[in-house]
C-alpha cells in the first residue's frame, strides 16, 4: 500500500500542480552529450509532448495497469543486444506499486522527507500526463539517475547534468526547499521534456537527432550516452553499460539492491 500519510497532500495538490549532494549517486554520462545532443534538438520544456506513434506505444495513462513486480525485489535479469531483447510493457510493474517499492528502498533511504516524496509523486503524474511519457519510465529514470535524492549534486563529463533526472544543463539546477513542489516538478520537466540547452526523453521519443524510431530502449541508451549502438544497447559509448538493463529491471520491480548488472558481464 502507498504511504497515504504524505500522499493525501500529494493527491490534493495535483489540482494545482504545474502542468506540466548530499552525495551524488548520478549516472556516468558520455562526452557524446557535449555536442551531438546539444545541437540537434528543438527543446521546448513545458509543453513538449511525444507525438511519434512508436513512442506513444510505450505510454499507458493508467497508473494501476501492470503487474505486482518481482516477488523478490532484488531479482535482476540480464538484458542486452537490440531493443527487441528487452521486456514488453505487459510485464512491467504498475506505477503505484512501483512508486511504493522505490519509496521504501530509495526515497526514504536517501533522506527525502514525506512531503518531498509526495512532491516527486505529484511531479511524475503531472509531467507524465502532459508529456505522454509513461510514469513508470520517468520514475525508473529518476531512481537510476539520482536514487530519487532531491538534493543530488550535478556531474560534469563535458556537460553539466543536474537534478533528479540529471538533465542537460538546466537553467535552475538547485533544489529549493522553500518552493518544494515547483522545484521538484521543474527537475522532472527538465529530464522528461528537455531544457533550453539539451534534450529530454520527449525529444528522443520523437526521433530527433539519434533516430531512435521512438523505441523506449533506444531512447534510454541515447539519454545516457548521447549515441547508440542499436545492435547492442549494453555498449556504453563512454557512459554506463548496464544503464538500459538497469532501467528495464526497475520497470519489472528491481529495488536496486543485490548484485544488479555486475552478474551480466557488462563492460
Amino acid at each position: 500500500m502507498l504511504n497515504f500519510s504524505f500522499l493525501v497532500a500529494a493527491f490534493a495538490s495535483l489540482a494545482t500542480a504545474l502542468p506540466i549532494d548530499s552525495t551524488s549517486t548520478s549516472e556516468r554520462r558520455s562526452t557524446s552529450w557535449n555536442g551531438s545532443l546539444r545541437n540537434l534538438f528543438t527543446r521546448n520544456g513545458v509543453g513538449s509532448v511525444v507525438t511519434n506513434p512508436t513512442g506513444l506505444s510505450f505510454y499507458d495513462p493508467k497508473f494501476s495497469d501492470g503487474t505486482a513486480g518481482y516477488s523478490t525485489p532484488n531479482t535482476y535479469n540480464c538484458y542486452s543486444g537490440p531493443a527487441a531483447n528487452f521486456p514488453p510493457m505487459s510485464t512491467w510493474m504498475n506505477f503505484n506499486a512501483m512508486f511504493n517499492r522505490n519509496q521504501q528502498y530509495s526515497l526514504v533511504v536517501v533522506g527525502d522527507t514525506g512531503p518531498e516524496q509526495g512532491a516527486i509523486y505529484n511531479a511524475i503524474v503531472s509531467v507524465s500526463q502532459q508529456a505522454k511519457v509513461d510514469a513508470r519510465v520517468i520514475l525508473a529514470v529518476i531512481i537510476q539517475e539520482s536514487t530519487g535524492n532531491v538534493r543530488v549534486g550535478c556531474t560534469n563529463n563535458g556537460v553539466e547534468n543536474c537534478g533528479l533526472m540529471q538533465s542537460f544543463n538546466p537553467p535552475d539546477p538547485t533544489y529549493n526547499p522553500n518552493n518544494m513542489q515547483a522545484s521538484i516538478t521543474q527537475m522532472v520537466v527538465d529530464g522528461t521534456q528537455g531544457t533550453p540547452a539539451g534534450s529530454g526523453l520527449v525529444q528522443l521519443f520523437n526521433n530527433a537527432g539519434l533516430q531512435t524510431g521512438g523505441n523506449l530502449w533506444d531512447v534510454l541508451r541515447g539519454y545516457n550516452s548521447g549515441s547508440i549502438d542499436f545492435s547492442n544497447l549494453s555498449d556504453p559509448k563512454g557512459a554506463t553499460a548496464s544503464y538500459v538493463s538497469d532501467v528495464a529491471n526497475r520497470l519489472l520491480g528491481w529495488n536496486g539492491y543485490g548484485n544488479g548488472g555486475t552478474v551480466c558481464g557488462f563492460a
